[in-house]
């Protein structure tokens, strides 16, 4: 892993339309970046939907909450293939699938409904 900044995230032009796993107290979510914002010292990631995975039969379910995010002064890590990890403070940890990367198929989440 080597540190990067979250401006450097920010910049590149394949995070948008990549999906957002975070593993928060046990639980595993997963969704696809709409925006990715940098203010007042906190990342802002907003999905435009996002799934929990069922650990009891690995199918995954629509989820309401479809934003996260992390303190800027927490530096992210470059863990290759073009993978961002970073860590959400008491939450857990987060990973950013560029586009063209791992995705979560919609059609594969419970009760998704997409526009």
């Amino acid at each position: 892993m080597s540190p990067i900044t979250w401006e450097d995230v920010i910049r590149r032009d394949d995070i948008v339309g990549g999906d957002l796993e975070t593993h928060e107290e046990g639980e595993v979510y997963r969704g696809r970046i709409e925006s990715i914002e940098l203010k007042d010292g906190y990342v802002n990631l907003r999905c435009s939907w996002v799934a929990k995975l069922d650990s009891t039969n690995g199918t995954w379910k629509n989820w309401p909450i479809t934003s996260s995010g992390a303190s800027a002064k927490i530096s992210p890590n470059d863990i290759g293939e073009g993978r961002i990890q970073f860590s959400m403070l008491i939450l857990g940890l987060g990973i950013i699938f560029p586009k063209g990367g791992s995705k979560l198929d919609p059609a594969k989440v419970q009760n998704l409904v997409l526009n």
